[in-house]
């Protein structure tokens, strides 16, 4: 959209933007935040999937059952009482994990490293990043850049949906389309490979 909207505008593929057309950068702007919503989306999605079964193994993960004891606390009579809907039903498991999502889970963001590491942590995934950096080839690529990586377009995203992307005195940060196009292409990657460890697909 961008491209077609400077070639609409007869200002040519490439080249700096003059004070009347850097409107046109908020395209570029708003695919960043639009890469990082489809990522928390995307992990959402994984969690509302793997919950359900990951409850029925035998070896839970902890920090989900932590999760799990927070929407179903069990302390005196009336707690009891308010839980006993959800052990009657027909299908406790989906019941609870229902519950959890409804409760927890569409309340919270997962597009920042930790909080994408907590995700994982919830579905057996410890060391997620880890598990990513060994079938990411290429260089920059350890568990640590591919974090700091993300942290840094979580960064920017939040600065543009925050606080317009303007810098303290009140000018716009720079932005090139470039930028998002390797947004794009960093977060489609960490999604495939995020993939291939849960799903080995």
């Amino acid at each position: 959209m961008y491209g077609e909207l400077r070639r609409h505008r007869g200002l040519g593929a490439r080249g700096r933007l003059d004070a009347d057309n850097t409107d046109l950068l908020w395209l570029p702007r708003s695919a960043v935040v639009a890469c990082l919503s489809a990522l928390d989306s995307y992990v959402h999605a994984v969690l509302y999937d793997r919950i359900p079964t990951v409850m029925r193994q035998n070896s839970v993960p902890g920090p989900l059952c932590d999760m799990l004891a927070s929407v179903m606390p069990v302390k005196n009579g009336t707690s009891f009482h308010n839980a006993l809907p959800l052990l009657r039903s027909q299908d406790s498991v989906a019941e609870l994990g229902s519950r959890l999502k409804e409760e927890r889970l569409s309340f919270l963001s997962y597009q920042a490293p930790e909080k994408i590491i907590v995700a994982y942590e919830l579905i057996g995934y410890p060391a997620i990043f880890d598990d990513v950096a060994d079938i990411w080839p290429g260089p920059r690529t350890s568990s640590d850049d591919i974090r700091r990586t993300l942290a840094n377009y979580v960064k920017r995203r939040n600065q543009i949906a925050h606080e317009g992307d303007r810098e303290a005195g009140g000018e716009p940060r720079p932005m090139q389309p470039k930028y998002a196009n390797d947004c794009r292409e960093f977060t489609g990657s960490l999604v495939s490979k995020l993939n291939r460890v849960v799903y080995d697909i």
